[in-house]
């Protein structure tokens, strides 16, 4: 009960440090900084683990805490128009399902037949796609263009720092449809990124790279009458790491799907068997 009350008083003090003194200070642990930090978290985990000093992370009490904060934090940032992770409750809740994770691998990774392979794939899947968006928040890039009809690198951070590309953007066409009352309803724009032709829709992008990301989100005017389009560019390098880990948690689950029932069909056939050995052994008796 003292472990759990420990971990109450976690999350009331980092709302209160959040009301004092704002957000997490993410920025900072960029690369290498949260390379190095990670190491470290695994590191302090593995001994603990293996010293048994944190038996609490191996407790029920311990899983059913993981459960609410996993649905609390994603309550929240589904509620959020920009989901973020900067915000300390959220930082110390994700901190602490992430090591409880890690705890429940280090315990059950493999049993007396062997590694568990499904287990591995679904927990350490898990551990991959939470931890990604974590570990890698401080690399997020975030940067936006206004495509003319002319090729340009030069691109400006959410915070109006200027940046250059190393490609050229350039409207080569704009769409747009309209309402009776002259309200725009859609619009797209057909762009060139680096010599290739693209199309961008609202909330459909073009996958520059497997980390890259480039979205239309909105338009305007020059003083002369041109239109322009509005272009935002997202650069997330973990993001191999958290599509590795949907795809092992795709594959665990499949497993589960698929092999559970031989599984179950084989522990029928024992009892049955069991069943007809316990039934011949009274007939013997009885005669």
């Amino acid at each position: 009960m003292s472990a759990v009350f420990i971990a109450g008083c976690s999350i009331v003090l980092s709302v209160m440090t959040e009301l004092c003194f704002g957000s997490f200070p993410v920025d900072i642990f960029h690369f290498p900084l949260n390379i190095f930090i990670v190491v470290l978290w695994i590191v302090l985990i593995a001994i603990m683990y293996r010293n048994r000093t944190a038996r609490f992370m191996l407790s029920r009490q311990a899983t059913w805490l993981s459960l609410a904060l996993m649905a609390m934090v994603g309550i929240v940032l589904g509620l959020q128009r920009k989901p973020s992770t900067t915000a300390w409750p959220v930082a110390v809740s994700l901190l602490f399902i992430l090591s409880h994770l890690c705890f429940v691998i280090l315990r059950g990774w493999r049993n007396a037949k062997g590694i568990r392979w499904r287990f591995c794939l679904t927990h350490v899947g898990l551990l991959l796609a939470l931890g990604a968006g974590f570990w890698g928040a401080p690399d997020r890039e975030q940067w936006r263009v206004a495509a003319h009809h002319y090729p340009s690198n030069e691109a400006y951070t959410m915070e109006g720092k200027q940046r250059f590309l190393p490609y050229t953007i350039e409207l080569v066409s704009f769409h747009m449809e309209h309402a009776e009352n002259g309200a725009p309803t859609h619009y797209d724009a057909n762009i060139k990124v680096d010599n290739k032709n693209v199309t961008l829709r609202v909330n459909h992008p073009y996958s520059r790279t497997l980390s890259e990301k480039i979205y239309l989100v909105s338009f305007g005017k020059t003083l002369m009458g041109e239109t322009y389009a509005v272009i935002e560019i997202v650069k997330e390098p973990w993001q191999w790491m958290t599509a590795t880990g949907i795809i092992m948690l795709i594959v665990g689950a499949v497993l589960l799907f698929v092999q559970g029932p031989r599984k179950t069909e084989n522990l029928l056939k024992v009892e049955s068997l069991k069943f007809n050995d316990d039934c011949f052994s009274l007939m013997s008796e009885g005669k």
